[in-house]
């Protein structure tokens, strides 16, 4: 018989509950609680000393998310410990809602509905979409997954392995500030400084072990040499310090330029990418995330290891 390790259990069924459940309704999301408390500082925001006070919202901010994290714990390890943790857990990532929103467009690009993409990608990226033709769109989807691949599936769980519940809603605070508020633009130039450098600093080594499960991924399903060819040449072409690590790779993968007209370009010697080609983008990022996974799983069986 397996003895499953609490906590492992706790990663199963989150896993679980992604998969067959998908998001939950906004009024219990983890997350949206998350956007309703950096909102609260957002509206009552200082014309001065933004800066500080921005510094403030972000301690103050994740400091409800460790607190939080920890009260999970204390819930115990029966049944409702399992389920109130495995929510929790759960909340920080998001695989289905990601690949299934890139398929859908992916639908809609095969159909032809260009002005509905175009509508429908303002939720995936923070660019202009009105103008954008259907390999461009294709680029822009395929962008945000593998981005996303990143802050919305390994860091989350990178930091579950380190620090537990605690960590992971810590990460997924730390990521909500940044897309509130941490722009490289006014009005939150001064006020998300402390959330942008945060984000830029939690996500340091999980992105930069992205490539990893990308290049195996891409053994099944692309072109693991080009993925890790391409990862080390243009990863720091991007406007972030971490984001241009997955997406450069899964370009190399796919063997497709990725660009953001005006601001970067990836895979600069490739074509650019139809809409066939969400499709192994979305193969190769589901991959990815099966093996994080797994390899949590595989790391947790470890004599002495506990997480």
């Amino acid at each position: 018989m397996i003895v499953m390790d609490f906590w492992l259990q706790v990663l199963l069924l989150a896993v679980l509950l992604d998969i067959l459940l998908g998001e939950p309704p906004a009024f219990l999301h983890p997350v949206v609680w998350m956007g309703k408390l950096v909102n609260l500082f957002v509206v009552r925001a200082p014309l001065r000393q933004r800066k500080i006070y921005g510094m403030f919202m972000v301690i103050f901010c994740v400091s409800v998310a460790v607190v939080t994290g920890l009260a999970v714990i204390s819930s115990g390890k029966g049944i409702p410990g399992l389920i109130l943790a495995a929510f929790f857990l759960k909340s920080t990532f998001s695989i289905r809602m990601l690949l299934v929103s890139a398929l859908g467009i992916n639908k809609d690009l095969d159909a032809g509905r260009i002005e509905k993409v175009r509508s429908g990608l303002k939720t995936f990226v923070g660019r202009d979409t009105s103008a954008l033709n259907e390999s461009q769109s294709a680029s822009a989807v395929i962008e945000s997954v593998a981005e996303s691949f990143v802050d919305g599936i390994l860091s989350p769980l990178f930091y579950f392995v380190i620090f537990g519940i605690p960590g992971a809603l810590a990460y997924r605070m730390i990521n909500t500030l940044d897309s509130m508020v941490g722009y490289r633009k006014k009005p939150f130039i001064e006020l998300g400084y402390a959330a942008a450098k945060l984000d830029d600093i939690a996500n340091f080594a999980p992105a930069r072990l992205s490539p990893v499960f990308i290049f195996i991924a891409s053994v099944f399903f692309g072109k693991p040499l080009d993925s890790i060819k391409t990862c080390l040449g243009d990863h720091d072409k991007t406007a972030s310090p971490n984001s241009g690590w997955s997406m450069a790779a899964v370009s190399g993968a796919l063997q497709v330029r990725l660009e953001k007209v005006g601001f970067h370009v990836l895979g600069g010697q490739y074509d650019e990418p139809q809409p066939f080609q969400i499709k192994k983008a979305v193969k190769i990022v589901g991959f990815s995330a099966f093996l994080v996974i797994t390899a949590i799983y595989l790391i947790g069986k470890v004599p002495f290891v506990r997480f």
